[in-house]
């Protein structure tokens, strides 16, 4: 074959190899602009998580700061071993918690238990205590659990935390 045939032969290869290269360059652009998608939907998850951390860590020590008869640390279920979200748990009001206003805001006309953080976020907040007795019929300590639920953009989150206050008491 002469040169000249070969050459007519080749004719458009560049152009075919240059669209194969643009379409496996978009493929991979693709590809990293969701994960950053998903980075980003994360990120603000963890956020929100973070949020909810701090609001219910502060409740929580709100709560172990109170005096071991203040009606919001009365028993909120009765059977041992019962602590759970089940719907005797005491909610979160603003008039019981006046120090945490800084920290949150109560939505008007909202249930008793909604709130928002200082970044918007909807928060649902309450809690459950449980007394322990020693066998003279005294309280020995109150076992303390915080709930939040929240949306998010990866879906509907929950919280738990646990603390135990003990009754300052003579053994």
């Amino acid at each position: 074959m002469k040169p000249a045939t070969l050459l007519r032969n080749q004719s458009g290869v560049t152009l075919i190899e240059a669209m194969i290269a643009i379409v496996i360059l978009s493929i991979g652009i693709l590809a990293v602009m969701n994960m950053q998608v998903i980075a980003i939907r994360s990120s603000s998850s963890a956020m929100n998580r973070t949020d909810a951390n701090n609001v219910a860590l502060s409740l929580l020590e709100t709560l172990k700061e109170l005096d071991f008869d203040d009606p919001n640390l009365a028993e909120t279920v009765a059977s041992p071993g019962a602590l759970a979200n089940d719907g005797n748990e005491r909610t979160f009001t603003a008039a019981d918690f006046p120090e945490m206003n800084a920290l949150i805001q109560f939505p008007a006309g909202a249930a008793a238990g909604t709130i928002v953080d200082q970044s918007g976020i909807t928060y649902n907040l309450s809690w459950d205590v449980q007394d322990r007795l020693l066998p003279t019929g005294e309280i020995l300590n109150k076992t303390i659990r915080i709930y939040m639920t929240w949306n998010s953009p990866m879906g509907q989150n929950r919280l738990e935390m646990t603390t135990i206050k003990y009754n300052n008491i003579d053994l």
